[in-house]
């Protein structure tokens, strides 16, 4: 009989010593067991990822921006730009600000938690996701306010995929929420809605 192995020392990202720690190490609780504790079935985590890849890189608010186009709208080419562009830039921005936290995916940071989905190859905080899902809701939401009940839906099914699946911590996606929130409502402030 061989040696029993050591425990796996946890977490290993450099948020580990970080002042804060105890809400740092609730996060990765309250995550993990979402990620690996509720039950996962097949039937469900398949739509649900699909749903949550289709966000990758803003393409699903890239492709609702066009919506306009499709129905032949006023101004289809303004109001796509009015969506597209504060959905870029959230996203560029918060690209910057992942590489400057350097937090890691929780798969990375904790080998002992499955990849479910494909992993994006930036880092972990903030959610892109997040922050892209209210900007777009806050966008296409002033352009078409009897969408807001399915865009809030949507929003929800993408800020629960990201825990559920393991790509985020819930720390993660509520910092993308915030982030969103704050470039949404100054973007929907300061440039005037193409209606």
């Amino acid at each position: 009989m061989g040696m029993p192995m050591p425990p796996h020392p946890g977490p290993t990202d450099a948020t580990t010593d970080v002042p804060g720690g105890r809400l740092d190490r609730l996060d990765r609780a309250v995550s993990r067991r979402l990620a690996m504790d509720w039950p996962h079935p097949r039937w469900f985590t398949l739509p649900l990822g699909g749903i949550s890849l289709s966000a990758n890189y803003g393409v699903l608010w890239y492709v609702l921006c066009l919506v306009p186009l499709v129905l032949g709208a006023d101004r289809p080419l303004w109001k796509a730009l009015y969506v597209a562009v504060p959905v870029t830039l959230v996203e560029m921005t918060g690209f910057l600000i992942k590489q400057s936290v350097g937090r890691l995916r929780p798969p990375v940071a904790d080998p002992t938690q499955p990849e479910q989905i494909p992993l994006p190859y930036s880092k972990s905080f903030p959610s892109s996701h997040a922050s892209m899902a209210v900007v777009g809701t806050f966008t296409l939401g002033t352009l078409y306010p009897a969408a807001v009940p399915a865009l809030v839906a949507l929003t929800a099914v993408l800020l629960f995929s990201r825990v559920y699946l393991g790509v985020h911590y819930l720390g993660d996606v509520v910092g993308g929420v915030g982030y969103g929130l704050a470039w949404g409502a100054a973007w929907v402030l300061l440039v005037p809605a193409p209606v």
